[in-house]
């Protein structure tokens, strides 16, 4: 693209209208604008170094113009893109100076930050409170790839996760779940909305419903448009997936308590045949560990503060083996532990964790712990192979 041609014809310059979808509505909540000039997009335009600061400013401005004045009678939201050059130019005020001309209600904007654009933060983060204001809200882009002091620092009010790695229709990163877990942690803290977007294919969609996603956009959900639109294929993709999606995750669910509660079940039974001894514990786990055959790969025992009283039963070559290199060691700061206990006292029975990577095998587990006589505690560790096999893992 010329950067002078559409500085010199800027009356050449339209806007696209994407529809962002919502989780609880199936319906067009939102849109997000783009510019093009000729067909082309101006994303380069836009982030052309040889252009100044002043003439990418006039463009947006034109944009804006064109964006308020189609959708100033709707009740959707509108996400502007905005550089953070931009909105330090005249204190903020240059890039808001459209919508105040036209009188569009401030409230349904999103200014929409990219993350990995974020320049003085600090200074920025004032002009962000300045336009709070006024009602606008800020919206922060590849929030995945955008330091969390950062995000902490500019505390939107909407983060914008793109799916697009996502390629495959049935392969994933291996980061991808984790960083989407931190993505909902994150979100939760600053009570801001996910918004996922580049949805192509219904395995992203999925992964977007099940990681907290509010907002949808992308081509299996609507194209971008030249006039806004209020109804898409997108409204009848969600109304038929996810039910499915709720369906499935209801019934891994199910299957998951079930299972804790035939271990509690198997557990008591093996407790009260006079076999469990406080003071023969790795006997005792050597024991079990033979009867529970095919299911847990490590054992061991703790008090109630968290200090282990017994060597770990551990699974290796078809035998059991003792370690005693972690007997004593205390393990009441892991995050899950303090939960463990104190659901094993509300409830008065074994407890079955969320799954998570296991720092020594790196294998997926989920670890069942279960309240002993003498205020001892029973935690075991399933094996990735039986939570695959009983699909209790996605």
């Amino acid at each position: 693209m010329d950067a002078v041609d559409v500085m010199m014809n800027p009356d050449e310059v339209e806007v696209t209208y994407e529809p962002v979808l919502g989780a609880a509505t199936f319906q067009v909540e939102g849109y997000m604008v783009h510019g093009q000039f000729r067909g082309e997009s101006l994303t380069s335009f836009f982030y052309d170094d040889d252009v100044p600061v002043e003439y990418q400013l006039d463009i947006a401005k034109r944009m804006e113009r064109l964006a308020a004045e189609s959708l100033r009678d709707a009740k959707q939201f509108v996400t502007f893109r905005c550089r953070a050059e931009w909105i330090l130019e005249e204190g903020g005020e240059a890039f808001l100076a459209p919508l105040h001309e036209l009188n569009f209600p401030l409230h349904r904007i999103y200014v929409t930050i990219q993350g990995t654009d974020l320049v003085d933060v600090s200074r920025l983060s004032r002009v962000v409170q300045y336009y709070r204001s006024y009602g606008v809200k800020i919206a922060l882009d590849c929030a995945e790839s955008t330091s969390i002091e950062d995000i902490m620092a500019i505390a939107p009010e909407l983060l914008l996760v793109d799916l697009a790695t996502m390629v495959e229709k049935k392969t994933l990163s291996v980061t991808y779940p984790h960083m989407l877990q931190t993505m909902e942690y994150i979100a939760s803290k600053l009570g801001a909305p996910l918004l996922y977007k580049s949805i192509d294919h219904v395995g992203q969609l999925r992964y977007a419903w099940q990681h907290g996603g509010r907002y949808y956009m992308g081509g299996l959900l609507g194209q971008r448009t030249m006039s806004p639109v209020y109804e898409t294929k997108g409204m009848g993709v969600l109304a038929q997936e996810v039910p499915s999606f709720f369906l499935h995750d209801q019934e891994r669910l199910q299957r998951l308590y079930e299972l804790e509660f035939e271990l509690h079940r198997q557990i008591q039974e093996l407790v009260q045949t006079g076999k469990w001894s406080r003071d023969k514990k790795d006997e005792w786990l050597l024991h079990i560990a033979a009867k529970l055959e095919g299911k847990f790969v490590r054992y061991y025992l703790t008090d109630r503060t968290g200090f282990q009283t017994s060597a770990n039963i551990y699974q290796a070559d078809a035998e059991w083996k003792v370690d005693n290199t972690y007997r004593g060691y205390n393990w009441s700061f892991r995050p899950y532990f303090i939960q463990t206990m104190a659901a094993m006292s509300v409830r008065g029975r074994g407890y079955l964790s969320d799954d998570y990577r296991d720092f020594s095998s790196n294998e997926v587990t989920r670890t069942f712990s279960y309240p002993l006589p003498d205020g001892m505690f029973l935690f075991a560790d399933l094996s990735e192979e039986y939570l695959y096999q009983n699909r209790l893992l996605d």
